[in-house]
C-alpha cells in the first residue's frame, strides 16, 4: 500500500540518498530545506575510506545542495546531521585523523570544529552529549563509525570513557558519568560482568537530563539486554528498567517518555515518568505486534511509529491518536533492498514542525530515496 500522497524530494540520478535517525529534526524552520546524506553505494557496510556527502534538498526544486563531506557516518544514524544556529549545520567527522563535529553554513565556509563527536543536540544548541561511536562500531557496526579507534576495546567498564556533556559554543567538554560509575550504580549479573556499550543517548527538551540506553556486549551465554537510564546533568541516576528488551523511544515532555518494550506487562509501547518511574502500557492490537520507531508529534496530539518488515515482510508507518486511540496504517512498503541487517534501510519517520509533514527513508525503488508525505488532506 503506498499512500498516494507521499512525493519523492530528492533528485532522481545514480546517488543513494537519506536522512537518518526518526528523532532528529532534517527540516529548517520554513520547511525550505530538508537535511540529506549522499552516497555512491547502499549494498555494504561504510569502509574507513568511505565518504559520505552532507547537505540539504531543496524540497520545491528536489536539488541537493552539497555543503560538505565526512567519514564519520553510517546508514542508520548518517553523521548525526542536524540544523544549527543562523542557517548553519553540525555533523560528525574526522578532521586530521581524530573524530570530531563540524559546524558549517550553507554555503559550505567552516565556523568552527568542536574536539568531541555529538550522539545528542539540544533543543537550543547550546549543549551536545558524546558517546564512544568506536565502541558502538564493535558492538553493532551499523550504528558506530568503522575509522574510530577505541582507546578502552579491552576494558569492559572503563572509568575514563562513558557520556561527555559538551558546551558548543567553547568546545569545552567534560565527562559527565562513566561506564564504571554506572556499573556500580546498578550491578545487575551477568549483564554488568561482561563488556557494557552506551548504545543511544537523548537530551529531554530542557537539556536538564538525558535518557540512555545501556547494553552489554551479548556473548554464548548472556543475550543482549537493555537497561533503561535517565540521567541529570547534575549526575542523577535514575532506573527506569532492569536489563531488559527496550528499544525506540522519545521523549514528550521534560519527564515523560514513549518506549517500545517487553517488560512483565508484555511487549508494546510504554508510556514512562522519569521523576516518578511509573510506566504504563498502551495495550493496541496492531502497535503490540513489532517493534516501532516511536515520535511525539511536536503538538503532541499523535505519534508516528515505523515497523519492521517483521509481520507481513512490508515496512509500516503507523499514525497513534491520543484523542480517541485510534491508529492509521500511512503507509506500507516493501523496499528492494539488496540484504537487510545494519545496512537496511529503516523508514526512520519524522515530523516537520507543523505536525502534518512527516518524510522518511525508503528503498523501494532502485536506489534510497527520501519522501515526504502530508498528514489529513
Amino acid at each position: 500500500m503506498y499512500n498516494d500522497k507521499m512525493i519523492k524530494i530528492t533528485p532522481d540520478d545514480t546517488y543513494h540518498y537519506f536522512f537518518g535517525y526518526y528523532d532528529l529534526q532534517p527540516y529548517d524552520e520554513s520547511g525550505k530545506y530538508h537535511l540529506a546524506h549522499r552516497v555512491k553505494f547502499a549494498d555494504r557496510l561504510p569502509q574507513k575510506d568511505d565518504v559520505c556527502e552532507v547537505g540539504v534538498i531543496e524540497v520545491a526544486t528536489r536539488r541537493f545542495i552539497k555543503v560538505g563531506e565526512t567519514t564519520a557516518w553510517n546508514f542508520q544514524q548518517g553523521a548525526f546531521l542536524n540544523w544549527f544556529t543562523n542557517g548553519s549545520i553540525v555533523y560528525n567527522a574526522f578532521v586530521e585523523g581524530k573524530l570530531c563535529s563540524v559546524v558549517k553554513r550553507l554555503d559550505g565556509n567552516t565556523e568552527k570544529v568542536l574536539p568531541l563527536p555529538i550522539a545528542s543536540l539540544s533543543q537550543d544548541k547550546k549543549w551536545g552529549l558524546s558517546v564512544n561511536f568506536a565502541r558502538i562500531y564493535a558492538f553493532r557496526p551499523g550504528y558506530g563509525y568503522a575509522a574510530a579507534e577505541d582507546s578502552y576495546a579491552k576494558e569492559n567498564v572503563p572509568w575514563q570513557d562513558g557520556v561527555f556533556l559538551i558546551d558548543m559554543q567553547s568546545g569545552k567538554s567534560k565527562l559527565l558519568i562513566s561506564y564504571a560509575e554506572l556499573a556500580n550504580a546498578f550491578p545487575e549479573a551477568p549483564f554488568t560482568d561482561g563488556k557494557l556499550v552506551i548504545n543511544h543517548v537523548t537530551f529531554n527538551p530542557s537539556a536538564t537530563k538525558f535518557l540512555m540506553l545501556l547494553r552489554n556486549f551479548p556473548t554464548e551465554n548472556v543475550p543482549k539486554r537493555t537497561q533503561v537510564l535517565i540521567i541529570g546533568v547534575d549526575k542523577t541516576v535514575k532506573k527506569m528498567t532492569d536489563y531488559q528488551i527496550n528499544s525506540h523511544y522519545s521523549w514528550k515532555n521534560d519527564n515523560e517518555f514513549v518506549i517500545w518494550s517487553l517488560l512483565e506487562e508484555g511487549k508494546g509501547i510504554y508510556f514512562f515518568n522519569a521523576e516518578t518511574g511509573e510506566r504504563r502500557r498502551l495495550h493496541n492490537e496492531i502497535l503490540d505486534k513489532d517493534d516501532i520507531h516511536c515520535l511525539y508529534s511536536p503538538n503532541q496530539t499523535c505519534f508516528i511509529g515505523d515497523s519492521y518488515p517483521y509481520v507481513d515482510g512490508h515496512r509500516h508507518i503507523y499514525l497513534y491518536h491520543f484523542a480517541d486511540g485510534s491508529v492509521h496504517d500511512l503507509i506500507k512498503i516493501k523496499h528492494d533492498e539488496p540484504k537487510i541487517g545494519d545496512i537496511r534501510c529503516d523508514l526512520h519517520a519524522r515530523f516537520y514542525q507543523d505536525s502534518r509533514t512527516i518524510s522518511f527513508d525508503s528503498y523501494c525503488g532502485e536506489y534510497r530515496a527520501i519522501y515526504q508525505l502530508r498528514l489529513g488532506e
